[in-house]
């Protein structure tokens, strides 16, 4: 189920970042700089499969500031190089974040109506 999973995510990932980072490249030109980050998309998926594989569920709390914080390193990474401003890496977040979501929405469905 876990490569299943994976598998949908990373094709949901890819097919998003030719939508808003390879077709406006193709566009506008390679130095644009409000096309999807790649690699705030690649790190999200690398960081999601660690997710997966954590056993112990008292670590996943310790691994989520984990992954945030080399989320930030890298978003701050880019922008300072002036290789992606605000907009490119918040689209390639929303790109990851809904590629996660998608094929565990069942389960996303499960804890919202716990909130409720």
């Amino acid at each position: 189920m876990k490569i299943k999973t994976l598998i949908y995510t990373a094709v949901l990932m890819a097919i998003g970042l030719f939508l808003f980072k390879f077709i406006p490249m193709k566009i506008y030109g390679k130095d644009i700089l409000f096309d999807a980050s790649m690699h705030i998309t690649v790190a999200f998926f690398i960081l999601y499969i660690l997710f997966l594989f954590i056993k112990d569920k008292s670590w996943r709390i310790s691994y989520f500031v984990f992954a945030l914080f080399i989320l930030l390193v890298i978003s701050i990474q880019r922008i300072i190089s002036n290789k992606h401003n605000d907009i490119g890496l918040l689209i390639g977040i929303i790109i990851s974040m809904i590629s996660i979501i998608i094929p565990r929405w069942k389960e996303v469905k499960k804890h919202l109506k716990l909130l409720r």
